[in-house]
């Protein structure tokens, strides 16, 4: 055998184990809600989901703090106007309507006019994308965070949460994982443990059968066994090593007690 017993053997343990742990994985990197804290001036706080986008920094391990400003021109489409120069403790971060244009220039024009972070915003509809680029130039250029909300939650945030109604907005960071980054290396790790098991339980055939062949007798040496035919009345010695047909092993009797063996029908 190439590989040794050793080598191939999971057992059930183990694979409970390697299951257990991938399924735990799992079930525990699904992507988090409320990525966006808001808080009012009068102390109100809501929570919002967002998408991050593919491209981009990602956010600081505690989170981004800062005071929401609408772009003008809203789409973001070209050079919009900087933030306030106020000497603040917090970022700016700007919110950008979709569409007219690509999300990388949206979030690029937002970066060159100095905010920190970018909100675009979906309309005419609540659904959550992931904003991507294709423009490898572009996409080197751009360095701030940026995510995609709905157009109910951008509706919230301009009522509520605006720079100039004295709210602020803190964006949390989703250290969850795509779905194929986790569940490819699931599939991989269960591929593996089923292979390991085929080739587990076709060495133990091949072990089987190679142990079962060693311990019987070649065809040329049971040629070469003398054959007796017993007959009634006739006298048989004490040891006797017979052929049990049905089996094709060989057995020694001890027939010491039996002088007649009339109960040998069956033996050839």
């Amino acid at each position: 055998m190439l590989l040794s017993l050793g080598m191939l053997m999971l057992s059930a343990t183990q694979i409970y184990t390697i299951f257990t742990v991938q399924l735990f994985a799992f079930l525990n990197l699904l992507p988090v809600e409320a990525d966006i804290a808001a808080y009012s001036f009068d102390n109100k706080t809501e929570t919002f989901d967002d998408m991050p986008a593919r491209f981009g920094y990602r956010l600081p391990s505690d989170g981004l703090k800062g005071f929401l400003i609408g772009a003008r021109p809203e789409n973001a489409c070209q050079p919009i106007e900087p933030p306030p120069r106020e000497n603040l403790t917090g970022a700016f971060i700007v919110l950008i309507k979709r569409y007219d244009c690509n999300f990388d220039m949206k979030v690029l024009n937002a970066q060159q006019a100095g905010y920190k972070a970018a909100i675009v915003h979906n309309v005419d509809s609540d659904d959550l994308i992931s904003m991507g680029s294709n423009d490898l130039d572009v996409l080197k250029q751009i360095v701030i965070p940026s995510v995609f909300v709905s157009e109910l939650t951008a509706n919230t945030l301009k009522d509520d949460y605006m720079y100039d109604k004295g709210g602020h907005l803190v964006l949390i960071p989703d250290f969850s994982l795509p779905l194929e980054y986790y569940l490819i290396p699931f599939l991989i790790i269960v591929g593996i443990c089923l292979i390991l098991i085929v080739v587990f339980m076709i060495t133990k055939f091949v072990q089987d059968r190679r142990r079962a062949r060693r311990s019987r007798l070649r065809k040329d040496q049971l040629k070469k066994l003398p054959i007796h035919k017993f007959k009634k009345g006739k006298k048989v010695a004490s040891n006797i090593m017979v052929r049990i047909t049905e089996t094709r092993s060989l057995f020694w009797f001890n027939l010491t007690r039996s002088e007649y063996p009339e109960n040998l029908g069956s033996i050839a």
